[in-house]
């Protein structure tokens, strides 16, 4: 029972010095990269939810709301619109993402922010519990260019969605 507890303690202490532990002002800095206007452009490609490649482009509004704790983003590309509300959240030590769409759809995301990299990586949690997951990988390119990729798979690994994009500042 000693060795179980003290495998614990470093397995636990392990995974605590890895949390990406932010300050308030840490996390600010972070959601500020993606604040602004933007162009988008994104490909959408051949998977099993798009039947055949697509390109699109639109906009997107960014800024910090609720005493600068909250992003707000407002995407639109033509019959398309979402807003998503991210966060950090002290507890997890993670981003949070919410995501809404404009046909009553809703999606949830948790990010970590990798500083040397200059990353964000987004996984898809999936209350539906049909055994999909997902992932999100933005790149800060530069102040004025995000790069992201987004790929979703069923749980026999099947693509459902694969999708290419760029924001470039305006």
């Amino acid at each position: 029972m000693k060795k179980f507890l003290l495998l614990a303690l470093i397995v636990l202490g392990i995974t605590y010095s890895n949390a990406q532990s932010l300050s308030v002002n840490e996390a600010f800095d972070v959601l500020t990269k993606w604040e602004g206007q933007w162009k988008n452009s994104a490909v959408f490609e051949e998977s099993v939810w798009i039947r055949e490649s697509v390109k699109t482009r639109g906009r997107t509004s960014s800024s910090l709301i609720l005493s600068n704790n909250y992003l707000e983003i407002n995407i639109n590309n033509g019959d398309n619109t979402s807003k998503h509300i991210i966060c950090y959240d002290q507890n997890s030590k993670k981003f949070n993402r919410w995501e809404f769409k404009n046909d009553g759809a809703n999606t949830f995301w948790i990010g970590e922010w990798n500083k040397k990299d200059k990353t964000m990586t987004w996984d898809f949690i999936d209350f539906s519990g049909n055994g999909i997951v997902g992932q999100i990988i933005e790149s800060i390119a530069s102040e004025e260019v995000i790069n992201s990729e987004i790929i979703m798979k069923d749980k026999d690994g099947n693509t459902l969605l694969k999708i290419n994009s760029t924001k470039i500042k305006i």
